[in-house]
Formats: C-alpha cells, sequence, structure tokens
C-alpha cells in the first residue's frame, strides 16, 4: 500500500509539474541576448524587403547614419523607404536589470541597402539602434514614466496578453495616435507541426500571437504615404521567446525606434516552406524574423509529451483520484 501511494503521489507532483507557474522570465539578467536574422542570398529579387523610416522619429545615433544619404535635417517632416537587399539582423540584449526596471538595447542591421530619396542611394551596411526601459512590473517599455508599447521577443507564457491588450500606444508626428492590440491569441496554431530556425527545431506547444492593423496615412512637403502596421509571431511556450516572426510583423520596438512600418521576409525559409507543403511535411519555417542566436537556455523536452487531448483531462482525475484514495488508506493505515 505504502508503495502504491508513493506511486500516486509522484505521479500527481510529475503532472503538476509540467504546468508553468512562473509568471517571470527566468532569463531576464544582465548580458541576455536573443538574436533573429532574415535571409536573403544573392540570387533572390530586388525589392522583395521594405522598411518605412520616418526620419524625424529617429535617435540621433540612427538620424547619423542615414542622414548622409538625404538631404534632410533630423527634426523634418520625412519619410524614407529602405529596400534591404542583403541579409538583415535584429538582436535584443539586456544591458542592465533593477528592483523595477531593465534596460534592453534593440539593435537592427541591414546590409546592401537602396535608399529612396531625391535620388536613389546606396549603402553598404545600415544600423539603427535604440535603448529601450522596459517597467517590469508591468511589463512594457516605458518614456518619461508612461507605457508606450510591449516587447516583441518575448510574452509571459504563463500569462500572455489577452486580446484587446495593447502592443503599442505612441504619438506619431503628423500622424497621430498609434494604438495596436492584440486581436487573436491563438494555443493551436501550428499544434500539429515542427517549426525549424536557425538555431534549433522547436515542437508543439506554441504561443501564437496577432495584432490588429494600425491604418495609416502620413503626407509632408516632399512626400506622401498610407499604409498599414501590424505584427504578429510565434512564441516558445517554455521560455516565452519569440521563435519567429511572420513576414509583414512589424515588431513595436520599430515604432518606437522611428521604423513605422516593414515587409521582411526570409528567402531562405519561404523557399524551405514551400519544399515543406509540397511534400506533405509535418514542419514548417515562419516567413519573417528568423531565431539564430541567445544564451537563454532551454528546458530539455521530455520524451513523454503532455496529452492535447480529453485524455489530458482523464490522466489528471485517474491521478486525484489515485491520491484521494492513497491518502484515505494512509490515514487508516497510521491510525
Amino acid at each position: 500500500m505504502r508503495a502504491e501511494i508513493v506511486l500516486a503521489l509522484c505521479i500527481l507532483i510529475f503532472y503538476l509539474g509540467t504546468t508553468p507557474v512562473s509568471a517571470a522570465p527566468f532569463w531576464l539578467k544582465p548580458g541576455t541576448y536573443v538574436n533573429y536574422t532574415v535571409v536573403v542570398p544573392e540570387d533572390a529579387r530586388f525589392g522583395i524587403n521594405d522598411i518605412m523610416v520616418k526620419v524625424d522619429m529617429l535617435n540621433e545615433r540612427s538620424f547619423e547614419a542615414l542622414s548622409r544619404y538625404l538631404n534632410v535635417s533630423r527634426g523634418e517632416n520625412y519619410v524614407t523607404v529602405l529596400w534591404p537587399m542583403g541579409t538583415s539582423y535584429l538582436s535584443f540584449k539586456v544591458l542592465s536589470v533593477d528592483n523595477t526596471t531593465a534596460k534592453i538595447r534593440v539593435r537592427l542591421e541591414l546590409h546592401n541597402v537602396v535608399i529612396e530619396s531625391p535620388d536613389i542611394a546606396n549603402a553598404s551596411v545600415l544600423v539603427f539602434s535604440e535603448v529601450l526601459t522596459l517597467d517590469l512590473e508591468t511589463g512594457a517599455y516605458i518614456v518619461n514614466g508612461t507605457p508606450v508599447a510591449r516587447p516583441s521577443f518575448f510574452i509571459d507564457p504563463s500569462a500572455p496578453p489577452e486580446p484587446g491588450a495593447l502592443l503599442l500606444n505612441v504619438t506619431v508626428p503628423e500622424g497621430g495616435n498609434w494604438v495596436m492590440r492584440v486581436e487573436n491569441l491563438s494555443y493551436s496554431r501550428y499544434k500539429d507541426f515542427e517549426v525549424l530556425t536557425y538555431l534549433r527545431t522547436f515542437h508543439p506547444p506554441f504561443i501564437y500571437l496577432e495584432s490588429d492593423v494600425v491604418p495609416f496615412s502620413l503626407s509632408g512637403p516632399n512626400y506622401s504615404c498610407s499604409g498599414g502596421t501590424s505584427f504578429s509571431a510565434l512564441y516558445d511556450s517554455s521560455t516565452g521567446l519569440m521563435i519567429a516572426s511572420d513576414l509583414s510583423a512589424t515588431p513595436p520596438e520599430f515604432v518606437l525606434m522611428g521604423i513605422i512600418r516593414s515587409s521582411m521576409e526570409d528567402v531562405n525559409a519561404s523557399r524551405a516552406l514551400r519544399r515543406f507543403l509540397s511534400e506533405g511535411a509535418d514542419k514548417r519555417w515562419l516567413q519573417g524574423w528568423n531565431l539564430y542566436a541567445t544564451n537563454v537556455g532551454f528546458p530539455e523536452e521530455r520524451s513523454l509529451e503532455r496529452p492535447t487531448s480529453p485524455l489530458a483531462y482523464y490522466f489528471a482525475f485517474t491521478v486525484l483520484v489515485a491520491f484521494a484514495v492513497g491518502f484515505r488508506d494512509f490515514r487508516r493505515w497510521i491510525g
């Protein structure tokens, strides 16, 4: 009887251990980095990727990187379009953490860039960067104490932002207030597929987040543009890290940096995805930013997967019954 009690307790502990209970990222500490890439081979067609930059939202360093190709002043109301023809890199690094906030450096590196200006210009490399302040209590980036956006590169897997939650709330010069909200949160997207990245292969369950579209229409003395900005990505359910994004996703951090819209297709991933679809494979690539490096540790995959069918509930019920019976017999045994 004692062996049965021990067995029931072990099963109960195992089952409860498969449910995440921590609400804070365990990896959020100085030195943590998470890097993504969009790979564009040399034989890809021109204009497949584009980024729209609002010049008067750039910080000084980012403006200096771009201004040599544009005849505009830093505070000028101007929007330019960049076409990165080479591979691009997006990195997030935790610079510091104190009791209430963390400093996150966001860095975007573009290669072989065609720049729309009065005359077409070319840059071998363009780098945009920003240091953002993350409020650890609210989980939002703050500017002068005001929440302005949620991070794109991670969510809290135990309490992800539900539909209606704010992803972005900023004022764009000459563009009014931009409010982006979660439109869809899914635990079933890609539930039957392995998802590949340059770092590793991920297995379900996943968390998929999709925002609504923020429409815009901007104009100035020398430009006029309109469109929509949105974000969607897939997250690892154990760490909360973003695995990859969709090709039309504009991370909220981009808007804070002055990049008001982006469409970035990983051509290498798209080609592999088309092959998987034609073969009927149970593997997928996402076509946007794909994870390729991080020092965040991932839990070892268990050989016994947690069931996603109604059998999971039957299993839990059986364990609880076994525990109750064992506890009753244990009381009789000691009595």
